[in-house]
């Protein structure tokens, strides 16, 4: 039965037949203490009920942070998902305000001359390696 679980849920599932095991040989003690120290069985029975107590708490606490685990899981997809399309729009802009510049500079403004000037060389160096490699073809 605990290869059918999920990990998470088979540790539990362990420290539940631990619980049932420590709980049958508590009652067990507890009937031979009642026989012979009824005090003292007030004291074993006051410490089985805090032990029941604190591994009722503590399930609670499991569920409780399986449950946001799950929302946390949800919520870091959105925002990922989120985050991958804003940096989609800022390659965009960042892309069109290349253009702007681009067109700033070819219709005459003065602050973009040099982008102009530094574009114009890229398209003739690769105007230049793609007749290098015509040549180089035999073409």
């Amino acid at each position: 039965m605990g290869d059918a679980l999920a990990p998470p849920f088979l540790f539990i599932y362990q420290n539940i037949e631990r619980f049932i095991f420590v709980s049958v040989i508590i009652f067990l003690f507890l009937l031979l203490v009642r026989i012979y120290k009824p005090e003292m069985l007030q004291d074993l029975e006051n410490n089985f009920s805090e032990l029941e107590r604190k591994i009722s708490t503590l399930q609670k606490n499991y569920k409780n942070l399986t449950e946001n685990l799950k929302e946390l899981s949800i919520e870091h997809e959105e925002l990922k998902k989120k985050y991958d399309e804003e940096r989609r729009k800022n390659q965009v802009l960042a892309e069109e305000q290349k253009n702007i510049k681009l067109y700033s500079a070819i219709s005459g403004n003065p602050e973009h001359n040099r982008l102009m000037k530094n574009h114009i060389n890229r398209l003739v160096k690769e105007i230049d390696f793609c007749i290098a490699q015509l040549q180089n073809s035999g073409l």
